[in-house]
């Protein structure tokens, strides 16, 4: 599996839409961090970060806030998106892997909870990222 963490200043970034990196994990089996890697995430229009993220096959992406139809997009895509995280990389990783995002001490002040843990709902990506994008063609 791989999972994308939106980073600033070892910190988890605050809006998804305008980061600029992403630190990109290969996880295995029970836990087993096998790769990690930062990379800069292309600026511009949204669907250049959509395209970043499917070209790498992430499979999970933990940021902070992000905006409605990005998210949506990325939730179409299949990639499973844990929104208004905020905190330490060195603590959210663990957390993340541990399944204990819903700690308090994750959430960004303000941010309501009821987006979390939304996958993608199965329909069509668009014509140009759906060969990239669509579920069935990816590996988890």
């Amino acid at each position: 599996m791989k999972a994308a963490f939106t980073i600033w200043n070892d910190r988890i970034s605050p809006v998804f839409d305008v980061a600029g990196y992403v630190l990109l994990l290969e996880v295995h089996h029970q836990n087993e961090i096998s790769a990690r890697d930062v990379v800069a995430l292309p600026q511009g229009a949204a669907i250049d970060k959509l395209t970043f993220l499917c070209n790498q096959e992430v499979n999970v992406l933990v940021c902070g806030a992000i905006s409605q139809p990005l998210l949506h997009a990325i939730e179409v895509c299949g990639i499973q998106v844990y929104p208004f995280c905020a905190g330490d990389i060195h603590e959210v990783i663990p957390a993340w892997l541990n399944g204990e995002l819903e700690q308090v001490r994750f959430m960004m002040p303000g941010c309501r909870r009821k987006l979390r843990h939304r996958r993608g709902n199965g329909r069509r990506c668009s014509d140009l990222l759906q060969r990239r994008c669509n579920p069935k063609n990816r590996s988890d």
